[in-house]
């Protein structure tokens, strides 16, 4: 499973969350596809940021409509499906501005992005040419510390 970057053991999270859906007396979920070979790759949060971003930069794209309601449930969906095929000339209008601010927001992302990666190969050739430049003195010994008497280590454990 993926979350920025970080490994998360798939299979114990989700046999820790039906746990807790058991002991509240909620039904549980239907079996999961977790990958069978294990935890997927890291993965690079600036393309992942820069992806949900691209996902999500027209405010105008409606949300899929969904509901866990029936009966009356139904209806309402029934009901906003109206509402955004007739009102969506002024949703349009309404969330234009929001549009093209992410548009822009995604654009400077990216740049950033694309500058943090370029600065990030330099630090490690720069890195890299000091390393092989500079030579490495023996690591030194650290100097022997005089043993605590018996009498000392009482005394200390007092204060």
């Amino acid at each position: 499973m993926k979350l920025m970057g970080r490994d998360i053991p798939a299979r114990e999270l989700l046999a820790r969350i039906e746990d807790r859906l058991r002991t509240r007396g909620l039904p549980t979920s239907e079996p999961a596809d977790v990958p069978e070979e294990g935890v997927e790759p890291r993965v690079d949060p600036l393309s992942f940021n820069l992806q949900a971003l691209e996902e999500n930069a027209d405010a105008t794209r409606a949300l899929p409509l969904h509901t866990h309601r029936g009966g009356a449930g139904q209806l309402v969906l029934v009901a906003k499906w109206a509402f955004r095929k007739t009102c969506q000339v002024f949703i349009n209008e309404a969330l234009g501005r929001q549009r093209v601010f992410n548009g822009h927001v995604r654009d400077s992302y990216a740049q950033l992005s694309a500058e943090v990666i370029r600065l990030r190969a330099e630090v490690e050739t720069l890195r890299a040419a000091q390393a092989a430049s500079q030579p490495q003195p023996p690591p030194a010994e650290a100097p022997a510390r005089p043993r605590r008497t018996a009498k000392h280590s009482k005394a200390s454990d007092e204060r």
